[in-house]
């Protein structure tokens, strides 16, 4: 765990576009979690594209009124 955490403290000091580069590569390097297809992770990775490029959102109140009905 001492490893993890420095390599955390070294990561923290990269500007924010390496932190980014960086969190994406890690989470690469993992297995989706049970239930997520390859699609599901493709379609994720289209919108987080999407949103950090300044594309708008849907609001929660209109995604929580849209899951009840």
């Amino acid at each position: 765990m001492e490893t993890a955490a420095k390599l955390f403290e070294e990561a923290m000091r990269l500007p924010a576009d390496e932190r980014e580069d960086l969190a994406a590569q890690l989470l690469d390097s993992l297995e989706p979690p049970p239930g997520i297809s390859i699609e599901d992770k493709d379609e994720i990775e289209k919108r987080a594209v999407e949103a950090r490029g300044g594309a708008p959102g849907i609001p929660w109140d209109q995604v929580k009124r849209d899951l009840l009905k």
